[in-house]
């Protein structure tokens, strides 16, 4: 097995494993509220309307008088299409020109591949006294799960990948003359990863590839890889009420660093291979920090308007590195791949209607900017051609990330049943657009290449809260 080949397959591990899908730029969560949701998140970190602030901005339990919970649950339906053709290419010998291949092609369609998710968050906001509160939120950052068929041409490159995480998420809160607000928290991210790449089922090329190998692939395990791990990190924000009607606040999330502990194994030889041989193999992701602002204006006619903004620092997301302590020093680093991020801002825009002491009805829109970086990978490109001579063209936008530019139409309500009780709902349609998708895997000399891109990336986004104020 040789360098190159673990290269590929790590890369898929290390990407596959994190891939968002449609929520929102990279593989960041934005679902952590039903009123929120209904705003698209605009001034999420300042309106403070539930205890579901705290996700947002630490400052956010210096607006609760009372011990307030806010706990929900938001369904995600994403729905992510591509459409293409997956060539295999065999060495066949070498001729005056270099490496000479047979080629196969197959047609390589897969819909609705991102799998639909139930993202649950908890909140409680607590005063101390009249200067001081605490918090504590319970949510998620980052995850989904994609899959696609095991017949899918293209499972060399990306099959089943699953991500569950979790951030607990303990603040501390100061009152300055009841006018601003300061806050800090403890951040603390947990994160289990699962992921498993074959050869497809019905390997059109399995015959062949057993002369080069030495067996027949088809549907064999490439890679399967489970892990988990923590990071610590930390959070700070402020809430500035201007006046009765007027609310302006700043909040930043530091970065975080989980470094993903496991097991790594694979049956692609008869006898499995070193250092993949149910390995202890680790790798570290190195997640965004974010900022955001809001600003947040009621009326005095029963309307609302709210604006938010929010920069992700996806470009701290260069490459990926694993480390495979058995494989000795030639994977420790072993370099994986250069992804490039961009980082990116997202803008929303909200409108509240009241329509009465019970009835509370919003809408929003939001703009959200993608971190996948448009154009080719120039380096994939030149080292595929130096080691293979086939000279192919590489996104940087893969399979397993095919991220884009993405809009958010929103509409949701409040019922206050009384002073201690309301309910929220809150509904959302998440569009973007086709994007071109081309990658390549090499293995041992055997090259998998996919050409095409995505043909739909939408979402359907549920969400409903309850609160209660003692």
């Amino acid at each position: 097995m040789n360098k190159k080949y673990l290269r590929h397959a790590v890369l898929a591990a290390a990407i596959g494993s994190v891939s968002q899908g449609a929520m929102a730029a990279g593989f960041y969560l934005q679902e952590t509220s039903a009123s929120g949701l209904g705003r698209a998140f605009a001034a999420e970190n300042t309106i403070g309307d539930n205890a579901a602030i705290l996700a947002r901005n630490p400052a956010g339990s210096a607006l609760f008088d009372t011990y307030t919970l806010t706990g929900g649950i938001t369904y995600v339906d994403p729905e992510i299409d591509v459409a293409g053709d997956v060539t295999y290419y065999l060495p066949a010998g070498v001729g005056p020109d270099g490496i000479v291949y047979v080629e196969s092609s197959e047609i390589a369609d897969a819909s609705d591949y991102a799998s639909s998710a139930f993202i649950p968050n908890g909140y409680l906001a607590a005063p101390i006294n009249d200067d001081w509160s605490w918090g504590l939120a319970m949510y998620t950052d980052f995850g989904l799960e994609t899959d696609f068929p095991d017949s899918f041409p293209g499972t060399i490159i990306a099959n089943n990948t699953n991500l569950l995480t979790l951030n607990i998420q303990p603040s501390i809160a100061y009152d300055i003359n009841n006018t601003f607000s300061i806050g800090a928290s403890i951040n603390f991210l947990y994160a289990d990863a699962k992921l498993k790449t074959t050869f497809p089922t019905d390997f059109p090329v399995g015959a062949q590839l057993e002369r080069n190998l030495g067996f027949n692939p088809e549907g064999a395990t490439i890679l399967n890889v489970e892990g988990d791990g923590w990071d610590v990190s930390w959070s700070v924000g402020g809430l500035w009420r201007i006046d009765d009607n007027t609310r302006a606040g700043i909040s930043y999330h530091a970065k975080y660093d989980p470094k993903l502990k496991g097991d790594v194994s694979s049956d692609i030889a008869p006898n499995p291979i070193t250092p993949f041989d149910d390995a202890s193999g680790n790798l570290t992701l190195n997640l965004p920090d974010t900022l955001e602002l809001g600003l947040y204006h009621r009326f005095e006619n029963n309307w609302a308007i709210a604006f938010g903004y929010m920069y992700t620092n996806w470009s701290r997301f260069e490459r990926l590195e694993a480390f495979i302590p058995s494989g000795g020093e030639g994977y420790n680093p072993l370099p994986i791949k250069e992804e490039n991020f961009m980082s990116g801002s997202r803008y929303s825009l909200a409108g509240e209607y009241f329509y009465n002491d019970r009835f509370t009805v919003r809408f929003g829109y939001a703009y959200d900017e993608g971190a996948a970086r448009d154009g080719f990978n120039r380096n994939e490109e030149e080292e595929l051609l130096e080691e293979t001579g086939l000279d192919l063209p590489v996104t940087w936008r893969t399979l397993s990330i095919p991220d884009t530019d993405r809009q958010w139409l929103t509409i949701g309500g409040t019922y206050k049943h009384n002073n201690h009780l309301s309910v929220d709902a809150g509904f959302a349609y998440l569009w973007g657009d086709d994007e071109l998708i081309q990658e390549v895997s090499n293995i041992n000399g055997f090259v998998t290449y996919y050409d095409g891109g995505t043909t739909k990336t939408e979402a359907w986004l549920f969400s409903a809260a309850v609160n209660y104020s003692f």
